[in-house]
């Protein structure tokens, strides 16, 4: 990442909090030409982004600037193979999704592995939590937390959905070409075998 990114999103992240907190209508208007100023350069520095995409990424990103949560569903099969999904893209994940406002990390897990792959799942061990910038995409304009959780299943099966088109289960030492390293990573599947086999695992966390 540039450091006219960084700046960038930083410039954004102050403005977006002197939006939300100001109590002067003259302050709110010049913290949103701030950034404004910040999509500019952001569009600026990126190869195929237009002001105006820039400019509603930013808006729709408002207010205080705190971490994504992201949660992603890790289930094994009795021969140690991972369930993955496959998004509309083609490429392979963990099925997982953002954290809804009214839900948990329990409970988001349970969600997204039921709409994704079809699922009723238990989660049962919380395997790490992993900032984006450092396991997965360090280009992404905002700040992603990755949670990483251990689920036995229930019952269920793969539906069709407007989500996914597949799901399959893979030898961790041979997971697909196309698998979507800005979700979940080999190195982080691998982890989450290790700690399936663990007695005492300590969740990792950035």
């Amino acid at each position: 990442m540039s450091r006219i990114t960084e700046l960038a999103q930083e410039l954004h992240a102050l403005a977006s909090a002197g939006v939300l907190y100001s109590k002067v209508d003259f302050d709110k208007e010049r913290f949103a030409r701030a950034r404004d100023i910040a999509a500019e350069l952001l569009a600026l520095n990126t190869e195929g982004l237009t002001v105006e995409k820039a400019t509603e990424l930013f808006c729709e990103n408002d207010g205080y600037q705190t971490p994504k949560c992201d949660t992603r569903a890790v289930i094994f099969n009795e021969k140690d193979e991972v369930l993955l999904i496959k998004d509309y893209d083609g490429k392979w994940a963990l099925p997982g999704g953002w954290c809804d406002r009214d839900q948990t990390i329990f409970t988001n897990t349970i969600k997204e592995a039921y709409e994704e792959a079809g699922l009723d799942v238990e989660p049962y061990l919380l395997v790490a939590a992993h900032s984006h910038y450092k396991h997965n995409n360090p280009k992404s304009f905002f700040s992603v937390i990755r949670f990483f959780v251990l689920c036995n299943v229930k019952g269920g099966s793969f539906r069709e959905n407007d989500e996914t088109t597949e799901s399959r289960y893979f030898p961790v030492d041979a997971l697909p070409e196309e698998i979507n390293t800005h979700k979940s990573n080999p190195d982080q599947i691998r982890l989450c075998l290790k700690a399936r086999h663990s007695e005492h695992w300590v969740t990792e966390f950035d």
